[in-house]
């Protein structure tokens, strides 16, 4: 029962982000997102319902624990069998709380789009393309001398 849970969790999680990710597109009006396929032969975890500059469109979304490439491709495979019954314009979406650069990588080759929880995100919409990128922190990007250097500096600053 707890891995139940857990999955109806982070699949609320996917859902709240890429709500947040496509409400900060003007263009975009949710009609409505659900948590797990209307259809039960479909077996998607969300499927979104869009209005895209007056067309609808359709997000079919895989929610996986990890990012890591093989979990994608076998995500990515899934999905796309599941793409071709539905009607209209559809676009398959991969999330997980992280997605490396190859596994980004691997969804712009399947032409698949993809949201992590750490803020990155890729969705082509046809006539709206969603990228955003989150960087890391720049304490871990510098050595630790420079590191302790601009903390000090924060630090006397405040």
């Amino acid at each position: 029962m707890r891995m139940v849970d857990s999955m109806q969790t982070a699949k609320s999680r996917a859902a709240d982000a890429l709500k947040a990710v496509l409400h900060q597109i003007s263009q975009i009006k949710v009609s409505g997102i659900d948590i797990d396929s209307p259809r039960p032969d479909l077996k998607i975890d969300i499927l979104a319902h869009l209005e895209v500059l007056g067309h609808n469109h359709t997000l079919v979304c895989k929610v996986e624990a990890s990012g890591r490439p093989e979990h994608v491709r076998v995500a990515l495979d899934e999905l796309r069998g599941r793409h071709d019954t539905l009607d209209g314009n559809t676009t398959v979406v991969f999330i997980a709380p992280r997605v490396s650069e190859e596994a980004q990588a691997l969804c712009r080759e399947c032409r698949a789009g993809f949201l992590d929880l750490e803020g990155n995100a890729r969705i082509d919409l046809g006539e709206v393309f969603i990228v955003k990128r989150t960087l890391p922190p720049l304490a871990r990007k510098l050595p630790v001398s420079i590191s302790r250097r601009v903390e000090a500096q924060l630090a006397g600053v405040a």
